[in-house]
């Protein structure tokens, strides 16, 4: 019971997060209002936005008032408003800085997040539900079936899932968040339809389905009713690894150029844009780095006290 807590509080944790994403960020991840004045500042940075009578804001990375006039400096160059001019002044926190377009990070690894969750979470649940419509097919009817699903299985498992990947998204017009959900989950099914089919196998001769059999219930009702909710069980284990694995597997194909396209971050794009200018601004691929690392290790975790709660 204690265990099944933890997983719905983690559970209920994702969904505030995907839903709250767009509200919590402090800056636009997309765009960035000066990209010159803001650009590449470092951690604990704060910069100020001066609004004044006109409407127009400037801004600056420090300002001074000083007899009638506001003395402000910005990256390149400095400059004097009259006080009476000055409408509102607004600080800036930039708590783990900005990139070279002046975007804040923060905000990029907090919005970018959502799209890393959604791609791993969604891949995962479609590749499971394939996994389990292959896999009760082949454990079910056996035979001549059975036989071709597995061999169709092995051939997915034989070759590298990277490449095969790779080589899919480089074949299509472009790379959206849905055909990544769609290729990453027709690449991640097969060790879900091997695991149902054992336990299709397994359970087929178990000694509840030998009685059911007797009294003469039909082996459909048999396979849907009573076979499939307890071989799904054991894999319902491997939805957190695959959730952890197929968000590391779209940060790379991010970094390789190949996921999400900016301006929209992920973790993966991120990191991947961080690498060009690494020793200047090697703030960048700290924030979403650490995070994909915790969110696998939370996802192995999950996995873990799944498994508990099961045995």
């Amino acid at each position: 019971m204690k265990n099944q807590r933890k997983i719905l509080g983690i559970a209920i944790l994702i969904i505030l997060y995907l839903s709250l994403a767009d509200i919590i960020i402090p800056f636009d991840p997309i765009a960035s209002p000066d990209k010159q004045n803001l650009s590449n500042l470092p951690p604990l940075s704060k910069a100020y936005e001066l609004t004044i009578e006109s409407g127009e804001k400037m801004f600056v990375l420090n300002y001074r008032i000083y007899n009638r006039f506001v003395y402000y400096d910005q990256k390149f160059s400095s400059g004097k408003i009259e006080i009476d001019k000055l409408k509102k002044v607004k600080t800036l926190l930039f708590v783990f800085g900005t990139d070279n377009l002046g975007r804040d990070v923060l905000s990029r690894t907090i919005y970018g997040g959502k799209f890393s969750l959604i791609i791993g979470i969604f891949s995962s649940l479609l590749a499971f539900i394939i996994g389990v419509f292959v896999g009760t097919i082949s454990g079910y009817f056996g035979g001549i079936i059975d036989k071709i699903l597995m061999r169709a299985t092995d051939v997915f498992l034989a070759f590298p899932k990277l490449f095969l990947i790779l080589v899919i998204i480089a074949l299509t017009p472009s790379q959206t968040i849905l055909s990544l959900v769609l290729v990453l989950s027709l690449l991640n099914w097969m060790s879900i339809a091997r695991l149902i089919r054992a336990e299709f196998l397994r359970l087929k001769e178990a000694e509840f389905v030998l009685a059911l059999e007797s009294v003469g219930l039909p082996g459909l009702r048999i396979a849907l009713k009573h076979i499939l909710p307890n071989a799904i069980v054991p894999a319902l284990i491997n939805i957190p690894l695959m959730v952890g694995d197929i968000i590391l597997t779209e940060s790379i194909l991010s970094f390789l150029g190949f996921g999400v396209q900016p301006p929209t971050p992920t973790w993966g794009n991120m990191i991947s844009e961080a690498e060009k200018s690494l020793i200047s601004t090697w703030w960048l691929p700290i924030l979403p780095g650490l995070l994909i690392s915790g969110t696998v290790l939370a996802m192995n975790w999950i996995s873990d006290i799944t498994f508990e709660s099961k045995t």
